[in-house]
């Protein structure tokens, strides 16, 4: 194998710009694949690209198909978007995408939604480790998919890093635990590892050219030192998932705004910038003033719409988007283009469903297409079957009545629980419903297809069916409730502390400080 240098790319097999050379395609970038691949792992390149070819596709159908390519199970599928190639746009998951002969597109397939402390170290934790199985908020694919598009964020400059000494200091530190993990996916020791990958490539851009700035002397101390301190903690033997769990930690105490998302546009009285975060909610500046006002938390928005705006009469390209919370005051905001509204406004959708009703959404321009079919089948999102039961219970329990879910474990089933009068009193079957490749539905062990879910409930609610052995009949439908069933809770929210993780096996990073050193000299 070649040894990566320091002109190596950042992201494996990954060349300078993304743009396709072919036409009538469009490519989705990724910037982790799993291991395994899923459904889609045939149509995945060496370059972590899905190309689709001619006709239209929706946004979501397009993550769908990512995430299956990544490993992302359902229950994770709502954190992710996609984003333009200069990610400095993202689109909403009903846009459509129509392929054909005139031109190529790419885009990006990113985590945008995020939380603060999800990785368990606060007191309000957002995730919970699990083996081989889903978790109730993150899970090891998830956590692989977004080390690696923090990483690739954070050496390509996009990651907003001030290059204090200090800071210096702790984007090392990081570069040590990536050297270690580099070490570790390639079954080498770190000393391997050193001899071959220039420690330079796993730090910002603007530091790596600060240090090849230094003199040659000064840049062999530097090395030298890193090298030391990769020695002493290689012994430590860390499993690779805590390495990048302790980077991913790490990289968000750096970074000042971290995960906060921020939006140009115009209040009726002056020039202003929207900050949308998931901690934090909504808040807005003055440009040029460091002052916030916040505006709400998610759970308070009570409405959102979007309007054409007009200058002197006639239809503007700007879009004005009005954000009104449930004490009914209003921020009202205009944005230069259709595109960027839509782009604020699917943001403040998603965190809407993630922090307070996973089955709402504020205006159809940004309503998820999965979404729109879950609320006309009544069907309940990825939860599992615990809570479904516990659904059924707090609705009663009679025989016949039944709840309608997505499975957590796969995007083209659905599971189907019904409760039972047995003589040992209500039990609860299971179904399987299944979504072929003509989107037609069928219940497992039974040929009969169905166009819809409607069609299929309707037609076992008149004849009945067979589950584990016992006859069922569908009398009655405990759909998602607004606000206080599932809708109130989010598979990936979680307000209430959980277990906290164990140590990581990693210790601090004894770094001896070789920048200030070198600036000693």
């Amino acid at each position: 194998m070649v040894p990566l240098g320091e002109e190596t790319p950042l992201i494996g097999e990954r060349s300078c710009s993304l743009s396709s050379t072919e036409t009538g395609t469009l490519q989705v970038f990724l910037y982790h694949r799993a291991r395994h691949g899923g459904p889609d792992a045939a149509g995945l390149d060496g370059a972590g690209v899905l190309t689709f070819t001619f006709g239209e596709y929706t946004a979501e159908e397009l993550c769908v198909r990512a995430a299956q390519a990544c490993g992302v199970l359902p229950v994770c599928h709502s954190l992710f978007a996609l984003a333009t190639e200069d990610l400095t746009c993202w689109f909403p998951p009903n846009h459509v995408f129509t392929v054909d002969d005139s031109h190529s597109q790419v885009v990006v397939y990113r985590i945008r939604f995020f939380f603060p402390n999800w990785c368990g170290l606060g007191q309000s934790h957002r995730f919970q480790l699990m083996n081989d199985r889903a978790s109730a908020v993150l899970d090891y694919p998830v956590i692989d998919y977004l080390f690696a598009q923090s990483r690739s964020d954070f050496v390509g400059g996009r990651a907003e890093v001030a290059l204090s000494l200090q800071t210096q200091e702790e984007c090392l530190s990081l570069a040590l635990l990536d050297m270690l993990r580099i070490a570790k996916e390639k079954q080498q020791s770190p000393q391997e590892t050193f001899s071959c990958v220039s420690y330079k490539s796993c730090l910002p851009e603007q530091l790596r050219c600060q240090i090849q700035q230094h003199s040659f002397l000064t840049r062999k101390r530097i090395r030298r030192h890193f090298g030391k301190s990769l020695r002493r903690i290689g012994g430590c033997r860390p499993d690779g998932r805590f390495l990048k769990l302790k980077y991913l930690l790490d990289l968000e105490r750096l970074q000042a705004r971290w995960a906060e998302e921020s939006f140009r546009a115009r209040a009726p009285t002056a020039a202003v910038t929207v900050h949308v975060a998931g901690g934090s909610g909504v808040s807005w500046s003055c440009d040029g003033a460091e002052v916030r006002q916040h505006f709400c938390d998610f759970p308070d928005i009570a409405d959102i719409s979007i309007k054409q705006a007009s200058r002197d009469g006639s239809p503007a390209e700007s879009r004005v988007v009005t954000l009104t919370k449930t004490d009914n005051r209003v921020l009202e905001v205009e944005f230069p283009s259709l595109r960027e509204a839509l782009s604020f406004v699917a943001l403040v959708d998603g965190y809407y469903r993630l922090t307070a009703d996973a089955q709402h959404y504020f205006c159809k321009e940004v309503a998820p297409p999965r979404l729109l079919e879950d609320l006309e089948s009544g069907c309940h999102g990825p939860i599992s079957s615990e809570f479904a039961v516990s659904k059924l219970q707090a609705a009663g329990s009679r025989a016949g009545l039944y709840l309608l879910r997505r499975s957590p474990q796969d995007f083209d089933s659905y599971l189907l629980t019904v409760c039972a009068e047995t003589r040992s009193g209500p039990d609860y079957k299971r179904c399987l419903i299944r979504r072929d490749e003509d989107g037609r539905f069928v219940l497992a062990g039974v040929p009969r297809r169905f166009c819809s879910l409607r069609e299929l409930l309707g037609t076992y609610g008149r004849c009945g069916l067979q589950a584990e052995g016992a006859r069922l009949r569908l009398a009655a439908c405990c759909p998602p409730q607004p606000k206080g069933g599932t809708a109130g809770c989010s598979p990936l929210h979680c307000d209430t502390p959980r277990a906290s993780l164990p140590p990581l096996p990693v210790p601090p990073i004894p770094l001896p400080s070789p920048l200030h050193m070198a600036n000693s000299y």
